[in-house]
């Protein structure tokens, strides 16, 4: 009889090995259809393949299609010093320091998740020895090896460790978007500061000649030509001169001590701008491709895709969990109890079948459908917005071109009008008020053309980042720069 309970007991095991071994066939082939991932997810709007601007004006020639320049953006105002202190920045901003450690912080992340792929081995041990209440005072302990290892079935930590690596892609590319960003306040700062020093030039011209100009109408004075109101006229207008001045030493030194902060260094009064930089904006415009290459020029759209598409993951993720999990759970020790002493091993398994959890893991599905639906939008609108960044830039530059193109014809008029004044007070047939009146209006616009000039190195900074730089060349194929950046 025992040997018949023995023999149907290994029956009935062998029975529900058979059973568990068709099961764990079967739930793979269903497993690998919970949910597809779509790994070319693009915005939900359509629109031109070429910006209208950039169209009209016939530009997007094959080279524009090459996408993204083989050197940083900032190498095409072809200033050395730009170079280096854009450099210096990336190296040692505050800002891109924080970036740099979120990155590490999610690197970590992706490797605790992928660890849940393997067994996870664990050391323990049991002690014991009772005090008092006993008859038998004897010491028992065990210590050995303890096993967990969940089997990854319907592929709910693989979704979760893919879903983590393209989170930390995100972040790797909203590092590289502070970097853009930094690169471009540097030079804004920088240009700004060149623009003061030219202001401050141009004031300590005016200044002079201004005294100059009071000089002969002093001596002309003197000598019974002009009037008194001449001499007042020309002194207010040498003290108009000299009061602009603190306001530009000013505006040098706000834009100076920006370029410290952003280099991540205390603010210390020395100039780091050349005195003889110019507010040179060269007239080509940099190689801008179809409107899809923004996709993977700019850092914050790559970024926004990356959450995108690990947004769906998490969907797989939220599905898988509604299914079976398998554990197997497996121990190795040596054991000395009063039972026995000697090694001791032990496995298992155990399956968890969701039967009745009030909807919660659905709704966690559904949740994390709502969630892709939020990024999906939100990748769409950054996409619209980096479209619009791009065609407002070349728009804005190209009328703004057009303005100091006009500003500097007036400005040959003007002088052409100072001399024709200064000849006709000269000869006496006219008094000095229409000189003065002139050289206003010719310091003026002197100034203005400054401000505008800074205005539109404004513009081509911006449209160098509505494209997405690019900060470092790009010297590999794409295939083989995508599989070596940092999860």
């Amino acid at each position: 009889m025992i040997n018949k309970a023995r023999l149907n007991m290994k029956t009935g095991y062998q029975n529900w090995l058979k059973k568990w071994a068709l099961a764990l066939l079967c739930v793979p082939i269903f497993g690998c259809a919970i949910h597809t991932i779509n790994t070319e997810v693009a915005p939900s709007v359509t629109g031109h393949e070429y910006f209208s601007e950039h169209s009209s004006a016939g530009n997007h020639t094959d080279n524009n299609k090459s996408g993204p320049l083989d050197r940083p953006w900032w190498s095409a105002f072809n200033m050395p010093e730009l170079d280096i202190l854009i450099r210096q920045a990336i190296a040692n901003n505050q800002d891109v320091a924080q970036a740099v450690a979120r990155i590490r912080q999610a690197e970590s992340i992706v490797v605790q998740t992928r660890s849940y792929i393997f067994p996870q081995i664990d050391l323990q041990g049991h002690l014991q020895y009772p005090l008092a209440g006993a008859d038998d005072y004897r010491f028992e302990g065990q210590i050995g090896g303890a096993l967990e290892w969940e089997i990854d079935v319907f592929k709910r930590i693989d979704a979760a460790v893919e879903a983590d690596r393209l989170e930390a892609q995100a972040v790797a590319a909203d590092a590289e978007a502070i970097k853009l960003s930094l690169s471009a306040a540097v030079a804004r700062a920088y240009f700004g500061a060149v623009a003061a020093n030219q202001a401050l030039e141009l004031l300590d011209q005016q200044v002079r000649t201004d005294q100059e100009l009071l000089s002969l109408l002093e001596l002309r004075f003197e000598n019974g030509f002009g009037t008194t109101v001449d001499i007042l006229q020309q002194q207010s207008r040498v003290a108009d001169s000299e009061s602009l001045v603190p306001n530009a030493q000013a505006a040098l030194r706000l834009y100076e001590n920006r370029l410290d902060v952003l280099l991540g260094e205390m603010s210390d009064g020395v100039n780091r701008v050349p005195e003889s930089e110019r507010l040179h904006i060269p007239e080509a415009l940099p190689p801008i491709g179809p409107v899809a290459d923004l996709l993977e020029n700019r850092p914050d759209l790559r970024a926004a895709r990356a959450n995108l598409i690990a947004s769906d993951l998490d969907i797989k993720a939220a599905i898988a969990n509604r299914f079976p999990r398998l554990t197997l759970d497996g121990s190795y020790a040596y054991s000395d109890t009063a039972e026995a002493a000697g090694p001791v091993s032990m496995i298992a398994g155990s399956l968890l079948m969701p039967l009745l959890d009030w909807g919660r893991r659905k709704a966690e599905v559904e949740r994390n459908q709502a969630v892709y639906q939020e990024r999906l939008a939100a990748f769409t609108q950054t996409y619209l917005s980096a479209v619009e960044q791009v065609e407002n830039a070349m728009y804005q530059e190209k009328r703004q071109r057009e303005f100091i193109s006009g500003l500097e014809r007036r400005q040959d008029l003007l002088k052409r009008l100072v001399d024709e004044t200064e000849a006709r007070y000269t000869e006496g047939v006219d008094d000095y008020l229409p000189v003065l009146n002139a050289l206003q209006e010719l310091r003026q616009l002197e100034r203005d053309l400054i401000r505008e000039r800074l205005a539109l190195a404004g513009y081509r900074i911006q449209l160098h980042r509505a494209v997405g730089g690019p900060l470092y060349p790009k010297t590999i194929p794409p295939k083989q720069e995508k599989d070596n950046e940092n999860p």
